[in-house]
C-alpha cells in the first residue's frame, strides 16, 4: 500500500497540490514519466515515484542520476543547513553568545524555539538539519546528519592522528558505541558523518605532507614505523634513504628515532610524490577502514557519509581510500576568489571541483554530498574579513543570487544528491574561536531572518523535483 505516513505531517510549505500517489515499480520501469503535481513525504522526499522501502536512507541510482531514498521509498535531496544550534557561536572578544541571549529572550524554550526554527527551514525549502547541530531538537521533525569527530585530529591547528595505532582504533571503537548505539535505531538518521576537513596534505595550517607529519612522531608510534618501512622499502635500504634525505643514520634504529629532517618529502619535489602518495592511500585507507567498520558493528542500518572533505585541498588517493568504506562521499566546496583557489590546488595537487566533481565521481563511482558552501554580503554589518578567500558580495539580493546559481547548477549534476548551508544564524562581529566574522547566516544573530536570501531559497531548494521530473521522460 502507498501512503503519507501517519505521523504529523511536517511539510506544510512544500506539499504542493495532492497527485496520485504511485505503488512501488520495478527497477527497469522505474524511468517513466511522473505523473501529477509534488506530494513530499514525511520525510521530504518526492512521492510520486516509489521505490523500495527499507525503513532507512539509502543510495540510489535512478532515472541517470544518484539519489537518496527516504524511509518510505522515496527519492530524496538532502537540502540542509549547518550549524542549526540555539547557542550560536561564542564572541571570541567578550564571550558572549549574542543568538543564546536572543533564543532566551524570544523563546519559551529551547524546544519552542527548536519547532520555530524547523518550520522556518521548511518554508526555505530545506529538509535537512546538518553537522554541529542541536541534533536532539530536530528527531522526529527534520532527517539529521550527525557528525561524530573520530579522527582525534585537531581541526584548528591541522594537528593528525597516527590511524595505525592501535590505541587510536581502541578510541574510535569506543566513540562510536558511544555516539551512535542511542540512535542505531531512529529512521531520522540520514547517515553518519565522520569527521571534517582532515588535514591530509599542506593547507592553511601546515605545509607537511602526512607522511612528514607521522616521520615526525616518536620512534615507538606504530605509524612512524610504517613509514619508515616504507622509505627503506622505495629507497632501496638505509644508504637509499640516507642519499635520498641527504642524512647520515647509521643504523635504521637511528633513522626510525629521528623526529626531523624530512624536508626532502615536499609534494613540490617531483621525486618525493610516490612516496607521500603511496603513504597518503595507506594512511586514509587504515582510517577509513577504521571508523567505517566500528560504526557498521554497531549500525548496520544507516548510511556512513564519510569525512567532510575540503574540495581543493583533497588528492584523488583519499578518496579511492574512502569508495570502498562509504556509502557517500561528502565534500565541503565554496566558490573561492580565484588566486585563493589557484594556490590552493597547487599547494594540494587536489582533483578540480569546478568539473561538478565529475573527476572524484569516476573515481570512487558513489553519490557526492556537498556538506558545507555559502555566501556572504557587506549589507549585514559584519567585517566578513576572514577567511579573505571568498569572495564578499555587496547586498543580500547579489547573496541571493549566488546562491540560485550554486544551486541550479549543483542541481543538474546526476551524481550529486544534496547541498548543506553554513550556518543558521551569523557569526559574532568579534569573531568566533578562529577569528571567522562573516555573514553566513539564513538568520541575524538577532534571529531576524534575511528576507531577500531566503524568500529565494524557498523557490529554488524545491526546484530539483524539475530535475527529477525531466530525467524521468516528462
Amino acid at each position: 500500500m502507498c501512503y503519507l505516513r501517519s505521523m504529523r505531517l511536517i511539510w506544510p510549505v512544500l506539499v504542493l497540490p495532492l497527485g496520485a500517489c504511485n505503488p512501488p515499480v520495478e527497477e527497469s520501469d522505474a524511468c517513466v514519466a511522473l505523473v501529477g503535481d509534488v506530494v513530499l513525504d514525511n520525510w521530504g522526499g518526492d512521492s510520486r515515484m516509489s521505490l523500495e522501502a527499507t525503513g532507512w536512507f539509502r543510495t540510489e541510482k535512478l532515472c541517470d542520476r544518484w539519489w537518496l531514498v527516504t524511509p518510505d521509498g522515496h527519492p530524496f535531496y538532502s537540502a540542509g543547513v549547518n550549524s542549526v544550534r540555539a547557542a550560536g557561536d561564542r564572541n571570541a572578544v567578550t564571550g558572549e553568545y549574542a543568538y543564546q541571549e536572543t533564543v532566551d529572550a524570544n523563546y519559551e524554550s529551547v524546544e519552542a524555539w527548536a519547532e520555530v526554527v524547523g518550520g522556518r527551514l521548511r518554508e526555505w525549502g530545506f529538509n535537512t538539519i546538518g553537522a554541529w547541530s542541536d541534533t536532539e531538537r530536530f528527531l522526529g521533525q527534520m532527517p539529521v546528519t550527525p557528525i561524530l569527530g573520530l579522527a582525534g585530529d585537531d581541526w584548528l591547528t591541522g594537528s593528525v592522528a597516527d590511524y595505525f595505532d592501535p590505541a587510536w582504533q581502541a578510541e574510535v571503537e569506543a566513540k562510536v558505541v558511544a555516539e551512535v548505539t542511542p540512535r542505531v535505531d531512529d529512521p531520522w538518521v540520514v547517515g553518519w558523518l565522520i569527521d571534517n576537513e582532515i588535514r591530509w596534505g599542506p593547507d592553511w595550517r601546515s605545509q607537511n605532507t602526512y607522511l612528514q607529519e607521522t616521520l615526525g612522531l616518536s620512534a615507538d608510534a606504530p605509524g612512524k614505523q610504517v613509514a619508515v618501512d616504507l622509505l627503506l622499502e622505495e629507497l632501496g635500504g638505509l644508504d637509499g634513504v640516507n642519499a635520498f634525505l641527504g642524512t647520515e643514520h647509521p643504523t635504521e634504529e637511528s633513522l626510525l628515532a629521528a623526529t626531523g629532517g624530512w624536508g626532502a618529502l615536499d609534494w613540490d619535489r617531483e621525486e618525493a610524490d610516490p612516496l607521500t602518495t603511496r603513504f597518503l592511500e595507506e594512511a586514509a585507507g587504515a582510517y577509513f577502514q577504521t571508523t567505517t567498520a566500528a560504526i557498521r558493528t554497531v549500525d548496520p542500518h544507516h548510511l556512513v557519509l564519510g569525512n567532510r572533505e575540503v574540495s581543493v585541498l583533497t588528492r584523488a588517493e583519499v578518496y579511492l581510500a574512502a569508495a570502498p568504506h562509504v556509502d557517500v562521499i561528502t565534500i565541503n566546496n565554496y566558490v573561492f576568489q580565484d588566486l585563493a583557489r589557484e594556490a590552493a590546488m597547487n599547494l594540494s595537487g587536489s582533483l578540480d571541483p569546478a568539473d561538478g566533481f565529475a573527476a572524484v565521481h569516476d573515481l570512487a563511482d558513489l553519490p557526492i554530498l556537498i556538506t558545507e558552501f555559502g555566501f556572504r554580503a557587506a549589507d549585514a554589518g559584519l567585517p566578513n574579513s576572514w577567511p579573505p578567500i571568498y569572495p564578499t558580495y555587496a547586498n543580500q539580493e547579489e547573496r541571493a543570487d549566488a546562491f540560485e546559481d550554486y544551486a541550479r547548477t549543483q542541481h543538474a549534476v546526476p551524481w550529486i544528491v544534496g547541498y548543506h548551508w553554513f550556518e543558521h544564524a551569523d557569526q559574532p562581529v568579534d569573531g568566533r574561536f578562529d577569528g571567522e566574522d562573516n555573514n553566513w547566516g539564513l538568520v541575524s544573530e538577532q534571529d531576524e531572518p534575511y528576507v531577500v536570501l531566503t524568500e529565494r531559497m524557498a523557490e529554488v531548494n524545491p526546484a530539483i523535483w524539475e530535475e527529477l521530473r525531466q530525467r524521468s521522460g516528462d
